[in-house]
C-alpha cells in the first residue's frame, strides 16, 4: 500500500495505524462484506450444505463474509451424502440462501474434477465482453439450449 494512492483516495476503506508489534505503521483494511456471494461448488444438497471438491481458494471465506449466499452446484445430491463425511462439508446450510443445479456452471473456468481444463476462447471472449460492457450478452449467449 505504501507508495501509492489508495489509501488517501480510499479513506472510509483504508486505514493507517501504529504497528502494535513494532514503532512502524500499518495499513489496515476494513471488512468487505458483500450482500452476496455467488458461488459454484461440486455438490450441494438441497438445504446447501455444499462440498468443494479440490480447492476451495476463497469460497468458504466469502461465504461466511457475504449476507447472504447462491450456490450453483454441479450437482444435487442427497443429505447422507453429507451426513457421512460431516468434515467435507465447505459451506454449512444455515448460510446459504438458495441452491441451483448448474451442471457447467463455472465455465469457462475449471471446476476439479468436473472439467479441468479452461476453455480459453470463452474466457477471452468474456474478458472482451467485461471490457465492452456486454456482459448480458455474453451470458445470454452462455446459457442458450439451458432449460
Amino acid at each position: 500500500m505504501w507508495g501509492s494512492d489508495l489509501v488517501a483516495k480510499n479513506p472510509d476503506f483504508y486505514h493507517i495505524y501504529k504497528n502494535p508489534w513494532g514503532d512502524d505503521e500499518v495499513v489496515c483494511v476494513r471488512a468487505l462484506v458483500p450482500d452476496y456471494a455467488i458461488l459454484h461448488v461440486q455438490e450441494a444438497d438441497i438445504y446447501g450444505n455444499a462440498r468443494i471438491l479440490g480447492p476451495s481458494y476463497q469460497d468458504a471465506l466469502m461465504a461466511r463474509a457475504a449476507k447472504k449466499v447462491i450456490l450453483t452446484t454441479e450437482r444435487i445430491v442427497g443429505t447422507y451424502r453429507m451426513q457421512e463425511e460431516p468434515k467435507l462439508t465447505a459451506i454449512p446450510h444455515f448460510l446459504v440462501e438458495a441452491v441451483v443445479e448448474l451442471p457447467g456452471g463455472a465455465k469457462p473456468g475449471i471446476c476439479y474434477p468436473e472439467y479441468l481444463t479452461v476453455d480459453w476462447a470463452d474466457h477471452k471472449a468474456y474478458q472482451k465482453a467485461v471490457k465492452a460492457d456486454e456482459v448480458k450478452q455474453f451470458a445470454d449467449k452462455m446459457l442458450e439450449g439451458r432449460a
